[in-house]
């Protein structure tokens, strides 16, 4: 018989949350090729042999991270077809929380890895929006990359912008697109 999914340990959870937190603290200043697991370990506070127990490296421990942040935009839309694209909003929030982290990967040659992940993370969450519109596979994949790619590109304007629009307005804008693209997708 299949055992029900267990919860995450307490422990196990804020061990995961400390790295995490580290990673993302020390990017901005060392950048992700200079990134070591142990400057991570440090940051965390957390031994060398602590963090192998939970990853087998720090692209694992960017994919995780990456997950957590997929999950948290995916819990938050509603159900069923919306104007535009329910992730924006969340995605866009994390940018601006994330600035420093972003301004050192996103349109840097050192973070172009990262850049890549992060752009088929928001191909996949455009992907599973565009499923709730009713387009057909062909049309949700190829509109996807299209979409995703002109969010990362825009997000990384936003990031290096003097005087950026205001994250709603990002938001307004983008959906705007979002919106006449799946239009003119969906015509016969």
């Amino acid at each position: 018989m299949p055992q029900p999914p267990r919860e995450v340990d307490r422990r196990v959870a804020r061990t995961r949350l400390a790295l995490r937190d580290a990673m993302l603290a020390l990017l901005p200043s060392a950048g992700w090729d200079e990134l070591s697991i142990q400057a991570i370990c440090e940051q965390a506070n957390v031994g060398r042999s602590t963090f192998y127990l939970h990853y087998q490296g720090k692209d694992d421990l960017l994919s995780d991270s990456f997950a957590g942040l997929r999950d948290h935009l995916t819990s938050q839309w509603g159900q069923g077809p919306a104007p535009g694209l329910g992730m924006l909003g969340g995605l866009l929030d994390h940018m601006a929380e994330q600035r420093a982290v972003f301004k050192a990967v996103i349109g840097q040659r050192s973070g172009h890895g990262i850049a890549s992940r992060f752009k088929a993370m928001v191909r996949e969450l455009v992907d599973l929006e565009l499923k709730a519109h009713g387009l057909t596979t062909d049309q949700r994949h190829w509109l996807a990359c299209y979409l995703a790619g002109g969010i990362v590109e825009t997000m990384a304007w936003w990031i290096h912008a003097p005087k950026p629009p205001s994250i709603r307005e990002m938001e307004r804008r983008l959906n705007l697109l979002v919106e006449g693209s799946i239009a003119m997708v969906s015509k016969p």
